[in-house]
């Protein structure tokens, strides 16, 4: 278990009948293995006109009330390399996992150009939803040097 720091950046895929126990269950799963930190949610706008974006609302509000979530478009991920490919998801997002990819590209637009991944994609138990976590990496004063970014 990671110590609670945060924000974590969770991001998160899933199919249109993913339910809220879909959500429960990926979340279950993350939350064995992270500590308690703060939390904001990154998931694809293309899925906002779905069944499942109200199962996740439903679970979201029930589970994590204060974590804000923000909806990305799938341009943002494209080209995001990632820990887990699927070649079909390769073919549809011009990346290899959904969920990673929002989570790195979250926490780059939060926190800057560096972020890591501290969950790689995490499957429900029904198979509907994906989730990862990330976080911003704070740049050392020596890569600032170098990159001339300060942190």
């Amino acid at each position: 278990m990671t110590a609670g720091t945060g924000p974590f950046f969770a991001g998160w895929g899933f199919r249109a009948a993913a339910q809220p126990q879909s959500f429960a269950s990926c979340w279950e799963q993350a939350c064995a293995q992270l500590a308690p930190g703060e939390w904001r949610f990154a998931v694809l706008a293309s899925r906002l006109q779905t069944p499942a974006w109200e199962a996740f609302q439903a679970w979201s509000r029930a589970a994590m009330p204060q974590a804000p979530c923000r909806a990305w478009p799938e341009s943002a991920i494209a080209r995001i390399d990632t820990a887990s490919s699927s070649p079909r998801l390769v073919a549809r997002f011009a990346t290899g996992s959904v969920c990673e990819a929002l989570a790195l590209h979250a926490a780059r637009a939060q926190g800057g150009a560096r972020a890591s991944l501290l969950l790689q994609r995490i499957v429900s138990a029904d198979r509907q939803a994906t989730l990862a976590v990330a976080a911003a990496v704070a740049a050392t004063r020596a890569q600032s040097l170098e990159t001339g970014d300060l942190p």
